[in-house]
């Protein structure tokens, strides 16, 4: 146990480390409050005892700085000749002392609460320890869970894919296209995590939309064009009504994904800032993979044509500050296309 005293005072210093050494601990000593500071932030103390006054920095504003840069339980003890109750209550309650000696000590009582202290430090630290150990497994099992739900998801959503064959991919790209996004628009990690499996779900809703309508090779008619774009609805509803941030992102994703920023877009017409950012983002990237990519309907576009065309869109279909993001994260995308195909 590494004790720190800490007094201005050499014969109430010499006799804190006469007995402490004595009692088996390791000592350090300072004479003033800012030399203890430089020793307390280079080396591992465990116990402080500190006059309360010192030149240059006192007791109590040592106490504070230590508390301000220390990561690690430090037990301290407030060495003071003052023996009024509004003293030792400032002592404890606003400097943040733990204890405090009044001087001249007492050689049986300071070893009593150094005791404590130490005592206290060793319970605080396996404390700290059984919380860190607690926060891992948490971490763990959120993983997991995660896991768990975005395996989950793709599993389900293969159901998708054996009808529609250019599914597959496309669901994968488009959730890692949307979290990069996300990140590059400051979304927080959580939100990041969400939108990589909710962005997935968009299309869910294609599942009641019937094969001879979805897997057609020739131009829709306006009849059926109209039922392709039910699966927004269906797919709202699918994801609609729940508790978790995630499928609540995906519901909006689901039912709003195909609205543009000048309000031309379905199901509702939403305009602008009514377009939630995840959907504006959704939108983005959804266009940017599709057209690139061949379906039984028409050819892949080259990425030149496909950027061109979503330039003249900019600021009808999409929102135009997520637009400027997405442009500079294109080296990005190939890259991700190129390893999901």
């Amino acid at each position: 146990m590494n004790i720190l005293a800490v007094d201005d005072e050499a014969v109430t210093l010499s006799r804190v480390k006469h007995y402490l050494k004595k009692w088996g601990y390791n000592i350090l000593t300072a004479g003033n409050g800012v030399e203890a500071l430089e020793k307390f932030l280079s080396e591992d103390i465990d116990i402080i005892l500190t006059d309360w006054i010192m030149p240059e920095m006192d007791g109590p504003e040592l106490i504070r700085e230590i508390h301000n840069n220390s990561k690690r339980y430090v037990y301290i003890i407030l060495l003071t000749s003052k023996r009024e109750t509004d003293d030792l209550v400032s002592a404890l309650s606003e400097a943040g002392a733990d204890d405090y000696i009044v001087k001249p000590f007492n050689p049986e009582e300071l070893q009593a609460r150094v005791r404590v202290g130490e005592r206290t430090v060793l319970l605080e630290r396996k404390l700290r320890e059984y919380n860190n150990d607690l926060e891992n497994t948490v971490r763990m099992q959120t993983r997991i869970i995660r896991q768990t739900q975005e395996e989950t998801i793709f599993r389900l959503l293969s159901a998708l894919e054996a009808r529609d064959k250019e599914t597959g991919g496309h669901v994968r790209r488009i959730g890692l296209y949307s979290a990069r996004l996300a990140k590059a628009a400051g979304w927080t990690q959580d939100k990041i995590d969400d939108i990589l499996i909710a962005a997935s779900m968009h299309d869910i809703g294609k599942i009641g939309v019937s094969d001879s309508i979805l897997c057609k090779k020739g131009r829709l008619t306006e009849a059926e064009f109209e039922i392709i774009k039910s699966h927004t609805i269906i797919g709202g509803r699918i994801l609609g009504n729940s508790k978790l941030p995630m499928l609540q992102i995906a519901h909006d994703i689901a039912l709003y994904h195909h609205e543009k920023w000048d309000g031309s877009g379905y199901p509702c017409g939403l305009i602008g800032e009514q377009i939630p950012e995840a959907v504006c983002i959704v939108a983005l990237v959804d266009v940017y993979d599709a057209l690139g990519q061949g379906r039984i309907y028409r050819k892949a576009l080259s990425e030149e044509a496909v950027l061109a065309k979503m330039y003249e869109e900019r600021e009808s279909h999409f929102n135009p500050d997520l637009f400027n993001i997405f442009t500079e994260l294109i080296p990005e995308f190939r890259d991700i296309a190129k390893n999901n195909p």
